[in-house]
């Protein structure tokens, strides 16, 4: 238990460190006799797909307005947000005195029919067919619709309108209905979930906004719901504030994202449960060297109630697995109100995204590998909060830089006693997967 108490404290220290490196992308010296120079024109070239005004609208240059070095680091930026261009450049040109900023983009093909694919620790492989668009109607929405079979059944429709009023006022929704065994709890399940999530900006780097959730869900078996009829009907309200100042979405290399969520579950809200939630999500990336970045990620749950009073049984928290604690068996720990998962990555980027072309399809693509350590525990009361409750991890793994889900992940994980590896194959970055891992 000593390396994991180890990799506790160096994590900690890692988190009081001062950022270092490269604090933002570089400037061409060539721009600096434009700045303070008035913007003229904004001109957009390979926007086939797109909207222009969705691409003007995210800049903090503006037409009339001096030509600003920080403002085109954060041109870049929020342009690359978007996430629906595989290849981006923005170059100011001298024109009548002024400056114009030419724009070119290639784009992510908008539609697409695929096969869905998911695999879980939990229930292993499933697939079906799917329809995507990641830029819906021309205006950035991103929708996918999916039916996966094989080791669990999942139907599932989600939509994000990232900006549709206001300052950036978005919304996500995802609609999923789930039939599979539950490995964790042990019963057959039939669930319906949905999660609505609504946010806006706070000046530059700050977010705002508020979710709503339902889980409904039925067991063949007694004593896995807190309703006497096997179904459990599990509404949650919530609020959140976080800050989002990583240099690029796609691939950050410095930057912070952080939130606090506060939530009540059930109620006063009329249903099965009743108890209040906290999450804290702290999530930085401190630039070492160039192509090298250290990740690091922590993410608290403090819940109150009683599993099996307030708290359904498949509320509760479990560890272990691709999401949480690698090199563990999937809910190696498991049956509490609260977690606390870490998670420490040194990434090195082999090739940056670089742009490919198949039939006509272009897309950027690029590799990362990564050395990491994980370290988490579960617990109901607070002498439960022990350092000898711990569980650690560490490995290797690759990381794909794709469309669509960002990241897709390929680990082999040491640490569960007994065990001389475990392979975990996982979409989305860690602490995004984590946080709406299957429980």
């Amino acid at each position: 238990m000593r390396n994991s108490k180890l990799l506790f404290i160096l994590f900690i220290l890692h988190l009081a460190w001062p950022s270092f490196g490269p604090k933002a992308l570089a400037q061409n010296d060539s721009h600096n006799a434009l700045y303070g120079k008035i913007v003229k024109e904004i001109r957009v070239k390979g926007a086939r797909f797109t909207d222009t005004d969705i691409i003007t609208r995210e800049m903090a240059s503006k037409v009339g307005q001096p030509y600003l070095k920080e403002n085109a680091e954060r041109d870049y930026a929020r342009i690359d947000r978007l996430d629906i261009f595989s290849q981006l450049s923005i170059q100011p040109i001298q024109e009548q005195g002024g400056v114009v900023l030419e724009i070119e983009v290639k784009e992510i093909f908008p539609y697409l029919p695929f096969f869905s694919y998911q695999v879980t620790d939990e229930n292993g492989f499933a697939g079906g067919p799917g329809f995507q668009s990641v830029n819906l109607a021309r205006r950035d929405i991103f929708f996918t619709g999916a039916a996966r079979f094989g080791g669990a059944t999942n139907i599932v429709l989600f939509v994000e309108n990232p900006w549709f009023a206001g300052n950036h006022l978005g919304y996500t929704l995802e609609v999923l209905q789930r039939e599979r065994f539950n490995e964790l709890d042990q019963f057959n399940e039939i669930s319906t979930e949905l999660s609505l999530r609504i946010s806006s900006f706070i000046g530059e780097y700050g977010r705002i906004g508020g979710r709503f959730g339902f889980l409904s869900v039925k067991s063949d078996s007694s004593g896995r719901t807190l309703s006497a009829d096997n179904r459990d009907n599990l509404p949650t309200f919530g609020f959140f504030i976080g800050y989002d100042s990583r240099d690029l979405w796609s691939n950050p290399h410095t930057g912070w994202w952080n939130e606090i969520d506060i939530a009540k579950s059930g109620g006063f809200l009329g249903a099965d449960n009743d108890y209040w939630t906290l999450n804290l999500d702290i999530r930085r990336y401190i630039p070492i060297i160039e192509k090298h970045t250290l990740a690091l990620f922590s993410l608290t749950t403090l819940s109150t109630g009683d599993v099996g009073d307030e708290i359904s049984p498949v509320e509760d928290f479990h560890i272990g697995g691709t999401n949480s604690v690698r090199g563990w068996d999937v809910g190696a720990r498991g049956g509490g109100k609260n977690q606390f998962i870490n998670t420490a990555e040194y990434r090195v980027t082999l090739m940056r995204p670089k742009l490919l072309s198949l039939f006509g399809l272009t897309a950027d693509v690029g590799l990362q590998v990564a050395a990491f350590g994980d370290l988490g525990v579960v617990w109901n009361d607070s002498d439960q909060f022990d350092t000898d409750n711990f569980i650690g991890g560490y490995g290797v793994g690759l990381r794909f830089l794709v469309p669509f889900v960002n990241m897709f992940r390929f680990d082999i994980g040491f640490g569960e006693p007994g065990e001389s590896f475990r392979v975990h194959i996982g979409a989305f970055e860690k602490p995004v997967a984590q946080r709406f891992r299957v429980r």
